[in-house]
């Protein structure tokens, strides 16, 4: 059995800020009164009748533009005023700070958390006067110091001795690229001995980071979890400002000049869940399971009762389609991923629908089936209904197709046709990558075309999976049929075929390496891409030749003869089995009235702040789509500077 790939991800929040001046007519502020004067209790007079203050001013605040060093043992407050027309207004505004892991105002002054740094906007707000003011916080954290003798952190601190060459840095790589909201990385290395003592340093614009700490081989590290998590909130642009990482170590009363990385942390969140197979090495049962990339252990979400595999999800993760080991044909089942634990869906083994691989389209309510070859000697892909089975048109992209896929827009599908031979479709050796296009009807297919010939590279083409934006397809090039037993390279290629780059960053000089798969969105200025390798991971799991789940980072726009970056495996597999086929999808989107992040997680594209609670929930759409609410065009988004990507309004990212 196997796994069919698809989608992409990516992240931004709702922001309901009104504009300098803005604010609904009539709306009053902390001190009440109307939208012309709202009255002054103990301000004095002179402003408007009987001493009241005028709205609509702009409200002036003190100091505008500061700067706070922060060293997280001693938080340093800075004083903050607000005026209107030279007013003190201090304790009557509405003050709110967009970043609030970094800090807020309270009781005349802003308050630094000492976690995280970087710059953010004030806002004071007072009916409809408003103002706002720039933070600017640098944070120096030190963990550890305080547990190890004075002089051994002395000599960490200023090294004298040579490179240690015995030290073995293995995981993670150098130029790795990591989004927000991911497990921090599990530092690994080699070649050194019991009793050791270390000192992490990691550096970027806003934030130092420094940590002492002991780890016996072999040799292993986590940081705390937070402090990971602060330390990516602390970058900027759409690339975080370089990481500086070192690593020092103390052996033997000598202290090594520390081995250095480089790493950077996008500025946006990896939106959805990864569904996968996971395989017991000996005799057993497949099952399907799903991750999160920020959850250390994986979940059985459903359990039919046997093997089963061979999966797709629905562009809105509320269905995926799947494949029993009952027999062959194999029969297909749907599951209702909106239950918790998931449920059997309107398509059931009765249904008597068979096959292997699938796509859904952009709707969720046309399926493109694979037969895989079923035990037959034809490989053909069928159109059915998502919610019933019924076939709607059948050998849509011509006989020896199978391993599809269907672009986020509908508008496309792609597949690897012209295999030959009986057998499964996993195990023929030959094929080329084709597409075609899709009428709006959903099921009549036209213009089928090659444009990726199994020629120019080991192995054939497999497992296409479209962007996010429907603009490109990435694939495999795997040389045992499309199994991940053989050798393996990464691909992505425009619609054209015309420019096709190998991902080779993203296998580090590897050739074990199959399936990638798109995150269902962007996110901090790249595209996402799960996939399998047989590689090592640290010193972890070390020549097990085992197939496991890796990310990585690709350039957008990707223009870089090669677009990859080096990957970060994905935590959370390490005491299970082999990781097959992933699937990268959307959580179940939510109904209105459900609380949000962005409108991402909303089934109408549209998360709103409720004004009495301050809470953001699912809402109707308004005249205009605020920032992480779904559009179709730029002119869509009440944002000016905003642009419609992957069908959601996101700002511009300041670099």
């Amino acid at each position: 059995m196997g796994i069919v790939a698809a989608a992409l991800g990516g992240s931004c929040s709702a922001s309901t800020d009104p504009p300098p001046g803005g604010g609904d007519a009539g709306a009053s502020g902390p001190g009440g009164g109307d939208a012309t004067t709202t009255t002054g209790t103990g301000m004095g007079g002179g402003f408007g009748d009987g001493g009241g203050i005028p709205m609509g001013q702009q409200i002036v605040i003190e100091p505008a533009d500061f700067t706070l060093n922060v060293d997280s043992t001693n938080i340093v407050n800075q004083p903050i005023t607000a005026k209107i027309q030279g007013q003190d207004v201090t304790s009557l505004v509405t003050w709110s700070f967009e970043k609030p892991y970094i800090g807020d105002v309270s009781n005349g002054a802003f308050v630094p958390t000492g976690n995280a740094g970087g710059v953010g906007k004030i806002t004071a707000v007072l009916g409809t006067s408003y103002g706002e003011a720039k933070a600017t916080i640098y944070v120096n954290k030190v963990v550890g110091g305080s547990v190890i003798d004075p002089n051994v952190k002395a000599a960490l601190d200023n090294p004298s001795g040579t490179a240690d060459t015995g030290m073995d840095w293995m995981y993670p790589y150098d130029n790795t690229v990591y989004p927000l909201d991911v497990l921090g990385p599990e530092l690994m290395w080699n070649g050194t001995q019991s009793g050791d003592v270390y000192k992490l340093h990691i550096k970027e614009k806003y934030m130092e980071y420094t940590e002492y700490f002991t780890a016996d081989p072999p040799s292993r590290h986590l940081m705390p979890e937070d402090d990971w998590t602060n330390i990516g909130r602390s970058g900027s642009g759409a690339q975080s400002d370089p990481l500086e990482v070192s690593l020092g170590r103390y052996s033997n009363g000598v202290a090594y000049q520390p081995h250095e990385r480089t790493w950077r942390i996008a500025q946006g969140k990896l939106k959805g869940v990864v569904y996968y197979w996971e395989l017991p090495e000996g005799a057993g049962n497949g099952r399907v399971l799903r991750i999160k990339p920020n959850s250390p252990v994986p979940t059985e979400f459903y359990q039919p009762g046997g093997c089963w595999g061979c999966h797709t999800v629905s562009r809105n993760g509320q269905k995926m389609m799947a494949t029993l080991d009952s027999g062959v044909p194999f029969p297909q089942i749907t599951v209702d991923l909106t239950s918790d634990p998931a449920v059997q869906g309107s398509i059931t083994p009765q249904s008597l629908l068979t096959g292997t691989f699938g796509a859904f389209n952009d709707k969720g309510d046309r399926l493109l089936l694979s037969n895989d070859d079923a035990g037959g000697s034809s490989k053909l892909l069928t159109i059915v209904d998502g919610n019933t089975g019924a076939a709607l048109a059948g050998n849509v992209m011509g006989t020896g197709c199978a391993e599809p896929a269907w672009s986020p827009d509908g508008k496309k599908i792609a597949a690897i046709c012209g295999m030959g031979g009986g057998g499964w479709a996993f195990d023929v050796g030959t094929g080329h990558l084709s597409i075609a296009d899709v009428a709006a009807d959903g099921f009549t297919v036209s213009n089928t075309q090659t444009i990726i010939p199994q020629a120019g590279a080991p192995g054939r083409p497999a497992y296409p999976s479209f962007a996010p934006g429907s603009e490109f397809i990435a694939y495999g090039r795997p040389t045992q049929g499309s199994r991940s037993t053989g050798e393996g390279t990464l691909w992505l290629t425009d619609l054209t075929g015309t420019n096709v780059k190998e991902l080779g960053q993203a296998t580090v000089n590897d050739n074990k390496s199959f399936n990638p798969v798109f995150a269902p969105l962007r996110a901090g200025g790249y595209f996402w891409l799960v996939y399998i390798s047989r590689r090592d991971y640290g010193n972890r799991l070390v020549n097990a030749n085992r197939q496991q789940l890796w990310i990585t980072a690709i350039d957008d726009p990707p223009v870089a003869d090669d677009p990859s970056h080096p990957p970060f495996y994905l935590r959370g597999q390490e005491e299970l089995q082999k990781s097959e086929n992933a699937y990268f999808a959307l959580e179940p989107c939510k109904e209105v009235g459900e609380s949000c992040e962005s409108g991402v997680d909303c089934c109408n594209g549209t998360c709103l702040k409720d004004p009495d609670t301050n809470q953001y929930t699912c809402g109707v759409p308004q005249d205009c789509a605020l920032d992480g609410n779904a559009c179709e065009t730029a002119t869509d988004c009440c944002n000016p500077a905003a642009q419609c990507i992957d069908g959601f309004c996101t700002p511009e990212v300041p670099q």
